[in-house]
């Protein structure tokens, strides 16, 4: 018997460190091809290192040490959550997404393949019709290891990741990369991938979602992830779950372009669990068209959802701003052909707070809060919803993505800024390695269109106001460049959103509106002369606007309405882009310029509907 034992201790101390020499081959193979920076090795294989002038030599003491601890980790963690299942407790959710009746418990059965789905129909309360199973090309059906952009994670799989986290990390004593111990709350990807990742595909060395018994072969991703290795996974999870509310509603085209019937079977593309760490040389050329990140939001189709740590980090890093640069100009020069022509972008945020239903004043705790250009398809459309929603995204942060530059981004590899840089040019071939110039139009054109997305927001409007001074001006200054497409709604009542304004800011904001708005509705705006003739002349050069709406709005005075208005029925007589007019409760039109009106209307060969109710009234 102690024959036996020895024999069996032998053996298993052979074939731990034939694991280990495995390991240090593939560390060096990796070293050697490539001049990597210290923190790129420190974030692919989780280990110290020093960096020489020539190369990187791996430091043999912390290497070693990082090897027992991944060696013992794989051969004494308990993988339940993955190989087994896990319980969870939720709420169900009314049809205005809030939390409803008691708590609930279930069991997560992750034994065996599960396929991934999204709502394919829903009523506008969200109440699912069709369910649509999301599958990979005919030629990849049935693959046992897709490419990497075609491993997606499900939220019901990161639910898992988070069962294990709360399990083990203080019965293990597990610590940061500082050394410090970790509670589940403070663990971030960096200590994922150092405790769970790697660890749990040390035998297979394959990706995390390969190697996990729940993955039913290729697995889409329906929306692209953009993050900060530094956020903690539990403020991760908190912001995926919220966009799930979010985009819950699928009921028309639109919704399906955003990504609407989002549920927690709905893959979604993040690097870490989608990409074999074992292998990471195979996915890093030097052309940033050509990685994987590129691909996987090709298939996403153009949708981003960012995850924003509260102190703005993943803005300042070039990686994360050239995925932004990919969901915003993907409809224009050089990344056309790689991507959709869908570009949305939202962006989420850990941020605890009070959520009030406007429809019937329900309350309820939030954890995070999203922006999203345009509203969330649960929104529909509806204005008060929207700005209900992201009102209570922390201010700082929209101030502190006006300081950010998508030339000043940083790199923790020099070659990959400069890479990134002239892909954003739309160099090519050779030229990927040129020095980027300090400054050009298309950082310009990006910078303008990054800012335009919060500052287009109302709750980045309505702080900016309360703020005054610069701030005001610089934020209705990215909302003018931002190049905001659709509907805008401004409602100056005193209980509206941008009641709070004041009659010069007013005039201001509609003198900034985005040229490339499509429908605008002025409501409630007493302002006076000034801020009509700033409205009048702006929609002179909204060359894409095709209706317009001024209600409740007079001007007042003796005939002061009349004039202003015969200003915007001259406009209007050479317009030849507006089709629905709506004037409804307004002196803009009386008995002194009607017949004025009415030659200018008749000059217009672009109008089909003009919509009239209560003009004239004093």
């Amino acid at each position: 018997r102690t024959t036996n034992e020895q024999q069996t201790n032998n053996k298993r101390t052979t074939n731990e460190q034939q694991t280990v020499n495995d390991k240090d081959n593939v560390i060096i193979r990796f070293a050697m091809k490539f001049p990597l920076t210290k923190d790129k090795i420190a974030a692919a294989f989780g280990c110290c290192c020093r960096l020489n002038e020539e190369d990187v030599e791996l430091d043999p003491d912390c290497n070693e040490k990082w090897r027992r601890d991944a060696f013992k980790i794989f051969e004494a963690a308990d993988w339940t959550e993955f190989n087994v299942g896990y319980t969870r407790t939720y709420y169900d959710i009314d049809r205005w997404g809030m939390r409803v009746g008691q708590e609930k418990t279930e069991f997560v059965d992750m034994s065996k393949p599960r396929k991934c789905s999204y709502s394919s129909k829903t009523d506008r309360d969200g109440i699912v019709k069709e369910t649509t199973i999301i599958e990979a090309p005919t030629s990849l059906a049935n693959s046992s290891n897709p490419p990497v952009e075609y491993r997606g994670i499900t939220l019901y799989q990161l639910r898992a990741v988070w069962a294990n986290i709360v399990r083990r990390c203080l019965p293990e004593g597990w610590k940061n990369r500082d050394g410090k111990p970790l509670t589940p709350e403070e663990v971030t990807l960096y200590d994922v991938d150092r405790y769970i990742i790697k660890p749990f595909t040390f035998e297979k060395r394959t990706s995390f979602i390969h190697a996990l018994p729940s993955t039913a072969g290729p697995q889409p991703p329906h929306f692209f992830i953009s993050h900060y290795w530094g956020n903690t996974i539990m403020g991760f999870i908190q912001c995926l779950e919220q966009a799930i509310q979010d985009y819950r509603v699928n009921c028309n085209d639109d919704h399906e372009s955003r990504g609407g019937g989002m549920t927690a079977d709905t893959p979604l593309w993040v690097c870490a669990y989608g990409d074999n760490q074992w292998a990471l040389e195979d996915h890093i050329p030097d052309d940033p068209r050509e990685t994987r990140f590129v691909k996987a939001m090709s298939i996403a189709k153009g949708r981003t959802i960012s995850i924003l740590d509260e102190e703005g980090t993943v803005f300042s890093r070039i990686w994360c701003m050239f995925q932004i640069f990919l969901t915003l100009m993907s409809s224009k020069g050089a990344m056309a052909e790689e991507n959709s022509k869908n570009g949305f972008l939202s962006v989420y945020t850990t941020h605890t707070h009070i959520y009030r239903e406007t429809d019937n004043s329900e309350e309820e705790e939030r954890k995070a809060v999203g922006i999203i250009l345009g509203g969330s398809t649960s929104d529909l459309g509806i204005f008060e919803r929207i700005c209900t929603r992201e009102t209570s995204f922390p201010f700082k942060l929209i101030k502190k993505v006006l300081s950010i530059y998508v030339e000043k981004a940083n790199a923790s590899y020099e070659p990959d800024r400069i890479h990134i840089l002239n892909a954003l040019l739309g160099n090519t071939g050779d030229r990927i390695n040129d020095n980027p110039p300090a400054t050009h139009e298309k950082y310009v054109e990006l910078n303008n269109k990054f800012w335009g997305s919060f500052a287009s927001s109302a709750t980045a409007l309505q702080h900016a106001a309360r703020e005054g001074g610069e701030g005001w001006i610089k934020m209705i200054e990215a909302f003018a460049n931002g190049g905001m497409e659709g509907e805008l709604r401004f409602n100056f009542n005193s209980n509206g959103a941008f009641g709070e304004l004041t009659a010069a800011q007013a005039t201001q904001l509609v003198a900034h509106l985005p040229p490339t708005i499509e429908s605008l509705i002025i409501a409630e705006a007493n302002y006076g002369v000034e801020f009509l003739e700033a409205l009048i002349e702006r929609v002179k050069q909204l060359h894409d606007m095709k209706e317009l709406t001024i209600e409740n709005t007079l001007v007042g005075g003796d005939g002061g309405g009349q004039q202003v208005g015969l200003r915007l029925a001259e406009i209007l007589s050479t317009n030849t882009t507006i089709e629905r007019l709506h004037l409804w409760n307004t002196d803009l039109i009386g008995t002194e310029n009607v017949e004025q009106w009415g030659d200018a209307l008749m000059k217009n060969d672009t109008m089909t509907e003009l919509n009239l109710k209560l003009i004239g009234y004093a």
